[in-house]
């Protein structure tokens, strides 16, 4: 499965539309977001898109954000996400929560750690777990987004031009 990952949005509705873009022309099965997405109108960016949210130290009117998330019918955000696709474990969540992923990495439980907050784009293995953050698409130098293919455990980054 092809997932299209993105955080740090920050009410940048011209680069997340670029970005939904881009994954609609990879063909990804379904879009996470690891949190800063800052207010409710981002969540509308994503409607024709399947889509899973987590809250991130930006996201400061969660139940706004949950009611709109809940009318486009994506569920609740919560500040973490587990998934299982194609077998494998993911956890997603922001990142600015240390204690929590070193725990998560320590544990080896999972086979993906997604997350964000820090606006630079990462992709390395410890402890057998994959960590990606896919950069963010506002306060950076560089604007990025991810996408992994869980059939070939393989991450691509794509810049999204800011023209």
């Amino acid at each position: 499965m092809k997932i299209g990952i993105i955080s740090d949005t920050h009410n940048n509705i011209k680069l997340t539309e670029k970005a939904l873009s881009i994954f609609k022309e990879n063909n990804v099965d379904i879009v996470v977001h690891a949190g800063d997405i800052t207010s409710r109108r981002m969540l509308s960016l994503f409607k024709d898109i399947k889509s899973k949210f987590v809250l991130g130290n930006g996201d400061i009117d969660v139940e706004e954000l949950n009611a709109e998330s809940e009318k486009l019918g994506f569920g609740s955000i919560e500040k973490e996400c587990l998934l299982e696709i194609d077998g494998k474990s993911v956890l997603i969540f922001h990142g600015d929560n240390v204690r929590m992923f070193r725990d998560a990495v320590a544990s080896g439980n999972f086979d993906y750690i997604i997350k964000g907050h820090t606006h630079f784009y990462e992709n390395y293995t410890s402890n057998k777990t994959r960590i990606i953050n896919p950069g963010a698409l506002y306060g950076s130098d560089e604007y990025s987004i991810a996408i992994l293919d869980t059939l070939i455990d393989r991450v691509e980054m794509h810049r999204v031009q800011d023209e």
